[in-house]
């Protein structure tokens, strides 16, 4: 991507910057073999920092704008997430994501989980498995084919093979399953607790329950990818690991989520972004907020501000690329930016508010598998899959997390379910239903509304003109980097991002 990494990682703990993962913020150009030993409780940090950045930085973005949660379309003089809108996303823009992922965040892992064996913590090694099985899985998702069993070798193989994505999904299964087998063994050395951004505790007997049930819950999000390709499969899969009594996330306290800071320099990317050069940039689309305007949606305040701002009862507005440009638009708010604060609002003629008058404090979340989410997934499991439980019950259970998620208020909450919450019509009906209440839950969490409108259709939302956009059809996939296609002979051949996922046969 193009913009400039502007976030210190140092920022969120202060151990893990000399390693790696943080080198996109510093700068820094050494390669990950340079770095001989690092102890894993300053190496896991390291991780967590990384994928929490993943939520809320390149793929997050690139998957928002193509769902049409985001819109770029702004006569700020940078055009960077406008050209994303519009499909037009290169080789050279996935660069740097590819780069954090491979030579940051798997780097790292690949010499955490070896040394996590070596010194006996195998509840090191089970957290890292859990967190590669993670990276991976948006990975495959985002590109399909990528190097897996050949990558992390670093000098020993610099140009490893493209393996296929379907045998990675199903060697994920077998990581997971090791993951939570480690982090249950009954004795370790070392324990995570409060060296981590993602689940951190004091008790390693409380927040090891949260890393099995994140596990648990990333194995039903990948055997839920398979329902268009293969629905057998998938109902077999997704009923047994409920049948075995596998534990699942039980509330919002089990999000899988890394937590940002208030602080200068430790901030969320979507305050960072607004607050440099892409200021007036990123705003919410018209899909998105004419979907929630529609339904009286009480996430809107804590999703949008109001436009216009001193709109009384509150109305809001959503940019896309079809649209002259403006910002003109409501701006996002504190579910992805953090708290609020309301300086010298001064609104102009438009209706918008000058820069200033709203700051945000930044520790808005990167949010990157719910516990609402988990809720809709059995609920589409129940109606389609014949899994255990009832559809509805699990659709008004995930569209209830969400809202406590975003701090409304549970009277509201009641005035929605009961307006809302009943499944009606045919299954396919039915399905719509579910998944666009989960695209709307699911705002900003990365890839996920992409890939579930890939395998299902849904939302129906509707492609952008040839005339605005490089194509015609929404993407399935991205592009391979060009810093891979220039160094690795085993990149496959992909011209364009209408290639598919291997689970993505929906016509």
């Amino acid at each position: 991507m193009k913009i400039n990494k502007i976030i210190a990682c140092a920022g969120i703990i202060m151990l893990v910057s000399t390693f790696q993962s943080c080198k996109k913020f510093y700068d820094v150009n050494e390669s990950p073999n340079n770095i001989t030993v690092a102890p894993i409780d300053q190496l896991l940090p390291s991780v967590t920092v990384g994928i929490g950045y993943i939520g809320s930085s390149d793929l997050y973005r690139y998957s928002g704008l193509i769902m049409q949660q985001f819109t770029g379309n702004t006569t700020n003089l940078s055009e960077t997430f406008k050209l994303y809108e519009r499909y037009n996303i290169n080789n050279s823009d996935v660069n740097n994501q590819w780069t954090n992922i491979y030579s940051g965040i798997l780097a790292d892992i690949e010499k955490l989980i070896p040394l996590a064996k070596e010194g006996g913590s195998p509840h090191y090694a089970g957290v890292a498995k859990l967190l590669k099985a993670y990276t991976f899985q948006i990975t495959v998702d985002a590109w399909g084919d990528i190097p897996y069993s050949e990558s992390g070798k670093f000098l020993d193989n610099v140009t490893p093979k493209f393996d296929k994505a379907e045998d990675i999904y199903t060697d994920l299964i077998r990581l997971i399953d090791e993951g939570i087998a480690d982090v249950n063994s009954t004795t370790s050395v070392l324990s995570p607790t409060k060296n981590t951004t993602i689940y951190p505790g004091d008790s390693w007997n409380t927040v090891k329950q949260q890393w099995i049930r994140f596990g648990n819950t990333l194995k039903l999000r990948i055997y839920l990818h398979y329902t268009a390709k293969d629905p057998a499969f998938a109902s077999s899969k997704i009923n047994a690991l409920i049948g075995s009594g596998a534990q699942f996330m039980t509330s919002n306290a089990d999000n899988f989520i890394m937590k940002f800071s208030t602080e200068a320099g430790r901030r969320n990317p979507n305050v960072s972004i607004e607050g440099g050069q892409f200021r007036n940039a990123f705003f919410p689309n018209k899909t998105i907020v004419d979907m929630m305007n529609g339904k009286a949606d009480p996430r809107r305040p804590s999703y949008f501000v109001p436009f216009p701002y001193n709109s009384s009862p509150a109305t809001y507005k959503g940019g896309n690329a079809t649209e002259a440009a403006t910002v003109a638009y409501s701006r996002l708010n504190t579910f992805l930016k953090g708290a609020a604060t309301l300086n010298t609002v001064v609104v102009n003629s438009d209706g918008t508010v000058t820069d200033n008058s709203i700051t945000w404090s930044g520790d808005g979340p990167s949010r990157l598998l719910t516990f609402a989410e988990y809720n809709f997934i059995r609920a589409e499991a129940a109606l389609n899959l014949g899994s255990a439980g009832d559809a509805q019950t699990f659709y008004q259970a995930g569209i209830r997390a969400s809202m406590e998620d975003a701090g409304v208020a549970s009277a509201n909450i009641t005035t929605y379910i009961t307006a809302n919450g009943t499944l009606a019509g045919t299954n396919a009906q039915k399905l719509e239903q579910i998944i666009t209440e989960k695209y709307i839950a699911n705002f900003g969490v990365v890839m996920e509304p992409w890939s579930d409108w890939r395998r299902t259709g849904y939302p129906n939302i509707t492609a952008l003109p040839i005339s605005v956009a490089v194509y015609d059809k929404i993407p399935r996939t991205l592009v391979y980097p060009q810093l891979e296609r220039n160094s690795n002979p085993n990149v496959p051949a992909r011209p364009d991002m209408l290639g598919r996922v291997f689970w993505d046969t929906r016509p």
